[in-house]
């Protein structure tokens, strides 16, 4: 970097530490807009650091420092008390701190990092650069922002603010998107609309959750009318308007991207919410009629939008009917073959932080039989392999004990919630599900922004309780 980029970054973290001094709360609320700053890198004493990551390390030293202090009456207790409390679980109680501990969510976070340690540690010694890169900026500073923003929400309004910060970000790579396609100017040889990203899947991958969560709240003001006052029923017509501008410019740039894992996970995900809706509200005739016209409608949508895809690129869309040749989805079914015998070889310990690529370029051709069709894969296309694989078993598990432990949460906590407060947890959920979905043929979890992300919604999700405020 030259003297006037460093310049630049010293003033912006220098702003960024005011933020923090003058109003840690907020800092740490819309820290989520700047998840995309994770293209800014630049060196510390040889370490290589992204914007984002020094963004979240400033933003921590006030959270951190209040609860060494002891701000709250638990920390009293000594250090095992501290540290449960940084979990701030809704199923950590004061009595029995062992057994609370194993039924909280920092139990199976601490066996995730335990796995990624493992994995970096069993990495080739010239890789290890590469793997502890990964582990710092992969899974230990997303976990520090997902600590730091659990403790930190307390209201309704700070989940909002976090997750429409968000949001915020994903429509302005949106717009980014747009004005690529308008103008022809890619930055991917494909000619796919990728904002700032090298790929379009990592766009399609980052906005979707928004366009989701958005998607859900606008269908909310349609499912669940508002009869309290002419004032509350006009606040829900101004979110529907608003809402949908937002919505119509993220699903067309999501059909820019042209990724059919985004865009299939997206009307599943709704699919899914607007099936669940129906089903709870079976008695209720009116609701019932028009969830039928949605669904009808979504399915229009899908006729539709696959059309104007293959119009967009009718030999991207004609290699989904054949799999043996060098398409796209032959490329992935020997992605995953290579990763399934990989992980045969070693499945306790997986094969290491980052090693798939590696391990591809070296030994694809001999578990394959023949030569691949492409000699390099940076990853292996299914977020649950990439994860058993770089963490190993103890990894997968502690992963997938993650989320079914956030979605009990939901199931414990929706019946206790007052409407609005619902709504949006069930927005938030059908974020996590998604990504869940794509998961099965992306990985929409291991690069920088989207482990941010992820934790994101599983920190937002948790800190939905009965006991929220309103503001």
């Amino acid at each position: 970097m030259s003297i006037i980029e460093y310049s630049a970054l010293f003033v912006t973290c220098g702003a960024w530490t005011f933020l923090v001094y003058r109003s840690p709360r907020t800092s740490v609320l819309v820290l989520s807009f700047f998840f995309p700053l994770y293209l800014v890198r630049f060196d510390i004493a040889g370490m290589p650091l992204y914007l984002i990551e020094a963004l979240v390390l400033i933003a921590a030293i006030p959270v951190f420092y209040n609860l060494i202090r002891g701000e709250h009456e638990v920390l009293e207790k000594g250090m095992v008390s501290k540290i449960l409390y940084l979990a701030k679980s809704p199923f950590l109680a004061k009595k029995h701190p062992v057994k609370e501990f194993v039924f909280s969510p920092l139990f199976p976070i601490t066996l995730f990092v335990a796995g990624a340690l493992i994995g970096a540690a069993i990495v080739p010694v010239d890789s290890y650069k590469h793997a502890l890169g990964i582990l710092k900026s992969w899974v230990l500073i997303p976990l520090i922002y997902f600590f730091i923003v659990y403790r930190t929400i307390r209201t309704k309004s700070d989940i909002q603010l976090v997750i429409y910060s968000y949001i915020a970000s994903a429509f302005l790579l949106s717009i980014i998107a747009v004005f690529q396609a308008v103008s022809g100017n890619y930055l991917t040889i494909d000619n796919r609309a990728s904002g700032p990203f090298a790929s379009a899947n990592y766009l399609a991958m980052y906005i979707a959750p928004a366009l989701i969560y958005t998607g859900v709240r606008v269908l909310q003001t349609f499912l669940h009318r508002p009869f309290e006052t002419a004032s509350t029923r006009w606040n829900y017509f101004e979110r529907r308007i608003y809402l949908s501008g937002i919505v119509s410019v993220l699903f067309l740039t999501l059909i820019l991207t042209q990724s059919y894992g985004g865009i299939i996970g997206v009307f599943f995900t709704f699919f899914f919410y607007i099936v669940y809706e129906r089903i709870r509200q079976r008695a209720h005739k009116p609701i019932r009629i028009f969830l039928n016209k949605v669904i009808t409608f979504i399915a229009v949508i899908v006729v539709l939008g696959g059309a104007l895809v293959a119009t967009l690129n009718i030999e991207k869309f004609q290699n989904l009917i054949r799999p043996g040749e060098h398409t796209s989805l032959g490329t992935r079914l020997e992605i995953w073959e290579v990763g399934g015998k990989l992980l045969t070889q070693n499945p306790l310990l997986g094969i290491g932080l980052g090693e798939y690529e590696a391990l591809y370029k070296e030994h694809a051709e001999s578990l394959l039989g023949h030569v691949p069709f492409e000699s390099v894969r940076l990853h292996s296309h299914n977020m649950y392999l990439e994860t058993w694989l770089n963490t190993g078993l103890i990894g997968i598990i502690a992963f997938m004990w993650i989320l079914i432990m956030a979605f009990y949460h939901v199931k414990k906590t929706i019946p206790l919630l007052q409407r609005d407060e619902r709504h949006i947890m069930l927005a938030i959920s059908m974020m996590l599900i998604y990504v869940m979905v794509h998961g099965m043929v992306d990985v929409p979890f291991w690069k920088n922004d989207l482990s941010l992300m992820f934790w994101m919604i599983i920190g937002t999700l948790f800190a939905v309780t009965p006991h929220l405020k309103q503001s």
